[in-house]
């Protein structure tokens, strides 16, 4: 006897098996946009970011120190590095936001220090690449550098 009625009360939860419950189900929690992460203005302040920038500068430290007899090769290693931490200060400024010009002006930046990357590397590799190799980077850093600016100024998204 004990487990019907039990079951009863699975069944229905007034107790009551004739008459459904007036009372209304209460409706669902009201669902909140996904809140956006905020965008901290100090980024070196998280310890992550902080030891990829040091991990990044003793490399260049260790390639400078290696390099300190080939002006050449000291020049390309010190001009990447700045041309990189320049990249990563324009990228966390376009993040931030700010007016359309603020933001356009910043674009431009980072599309030309992109651009400065790749002719460098491409430089650099085509010195020690067969000319057909040589020629292929070339190709390819043109049209990167072409669809960067395509995809960047160009193309409006519908």
């Amino acid at each position: 006897m004990e487990g019907s009625e039990e079951d009863a009360k699975l069944r229905h939860p007034s107790g009551d098996d004739d008459e459904p419950s007036s009372r209304p189900p209460p409706p669902p929690p009201p669902q909140r946009p996904a809140a956006q992460p905020a965008i901290r203005r100090n980024w070196l302040r998280d310890p992550l970011h902080i030891i990829a920038l040091l991990f990044f500068s003793a490399n260049i430290v260790v390639s400078a120190y290696r390099s300190r007899r080939d002006p050449s090769n000291l020049a390309f290693i010190l001009t990447a590095y700045f041309v990189v931490l320049s990249l990563f200060f324009c990228l966390r400024r376009f993040e931030r936001g700010g007016s359309p010009e603020e933001k356009a002006r910043t674009k431009a930046a980072i599309w030309l220090l992109a651009t400065a990357l790749i002719v460098g590397f491409s430089w650099r590799m085509s010195k020690v690449m067969p000319w057909g190799l040589t020629a292929l980077i070339w190709i390819l850093a043109g049209s990167v550098t072409v669809g960067g600016f395509h995809s960047l100024f160009l193309y409006k998204a519908s």
